[in-house]
């Protein structure tokens, strides 16, 4: 059995969660996790919290009663680390109180406008994180830490962090691993049954309607979107065709994607916000996403190819996508083509 360490970010409020974090730190420790955080923001932290949250393994949401201290923007450092960490499609579990205005006053947040962002972001975890768990007292965090951390693991597995001198028992399991998966493959490729068979095919010129949400700046002041969208399929094929030309990771979907939407999306956002003069940060829905893709696979536009050597699912762009893709079929749904290249 390879011992493996494993880092997590821990997001809090503020100083006033103290008490909360150490048990969460302490009990990690004792679980093979190494606990990364900033407990005072600052503009300056921002950057270092981030590279944090890049390196990490998984994030932890920790909320109390607070909303935190605001950025600039008048986002939350805590909002802003939460966002930064779902563009990075980082595993990620919330550990909140159950009532936090059960909680000395001291603890809450004092002014209106505070409170009522404190309970939108609440809201906002419990819709869009699947993993969100309650507690009371730290006896209740302390327990709910060690039953469902060990889960994460299962559901969201990575490759953690290995002492040097295991690097050749990690190399043998992964040999193992490999071997085990190839033979996954070749009993699934038997099967006759598939899900995504289900899905009828669409036409290029059938729309397809889907939720993104970006950052909108206007007169100085910053303002998170939620943007209702269609496209049509000959868009979408236009602008993930050219990813996939050649076997490309997974992962590059939503990359495409957000890029495109970055590109675009100052116009969806002056239908609500006219003088806004700058968009970042899209971020399509995550089931919008899995949608495009598998419907493209039933299309008979992209295939699965295999894995990299990361272990990375590879997909590519089929024949018929390619001529597609290369033909005039496309001219009259001409996208913005991406800056960046694969």
């Amino acid at each position: 059995m390879l011992d493996k360490r494993y880092q997590v970010f821990i997001s809090t409020s503020g100083s006033e969660m103290q008490p909360e974090r150490m048990i969460l730190a302490q009990t990690l420790v004792g679980m093979g996790f190494f606990s990364w955080g900033l407990e005072q923001r600052t503009p300056l932290s921002t950057a270092f919290a981030r590279r944090q949250v890049d390196d990490c393994d998984y994030v932890i949401i920790l909320l109390g009663s607070q909303y935190g201290e605001q950025s600039v923007s008048g986002v939350g450092y805590m909002h802003l680390e939460y966002i930064y960490a779902v563009t990075k499609q980082k595993p990620m579990i919330v550990f909140m109180h159950e009532d936090p205005l059960s909680r000395d006053i001291s603890l809450q947040d004092s002014k209106p406008e505070l409170r009522e962002k404190f309970q939108e972001f609440r809201k906002l975890l419990q819709q869009e994180v699947d993993q969100v768990f309650t507690y009371r007292s730290m006896r209740d965090l302390e327990m709910a830490v060690r039953f469902n951390m060990p889960q994460m693991l299962e559901r969201y597995p990575v490759q953690g962090w290995v002492r040097p001198q295991n690097t050749q028992a990690l190399h043998d399991e992964i040999d193992s691993l490999k071997a085990k998966l190839e033979q996954l493959e070749t009993e699934a490729g038997k099967r006759e049954v598939d899900p995504f068979l289900s899905l009828p095919k669409v036409a290029m010129h059938e729309d397809f309607g889907f939720e993104y949400r970006m950052h909108a700046y206007q007169d100085g002041n910053f303002k998170e979107l939620k943007i209702q969208k269609k496209m049509t399929w000959a868009q979408l094929l236009g602008i993930l065709g050219a990813t996939f030309i050649h076997p490309t990771p997974e992962e590059y979907f939503s990359k495409r994607m957000n890029e495109y939407l970055n590109d675009t999306g100052l116009n969806d956002a002056r239908r609500e916000m006219p003088r806004a003069h700058a968009v970042a940060r899209s971020q399509i829905n995550i089931r919008a996403l899995h949608s495009i893709k598998m419907q493209m696979r039933q299309n008979e536009w992209i295939i699965q190819s295999g894995r990299d050597e990361r272990q990375r699912m590879l997909w590519q762009l089929t024949p018929k996508g390619q001529k597609l893709l290369e033909s005039n079929l496309l001219d009259a749904d001409r996208v913005l083509q991406l800056k960046s290249t694969y």
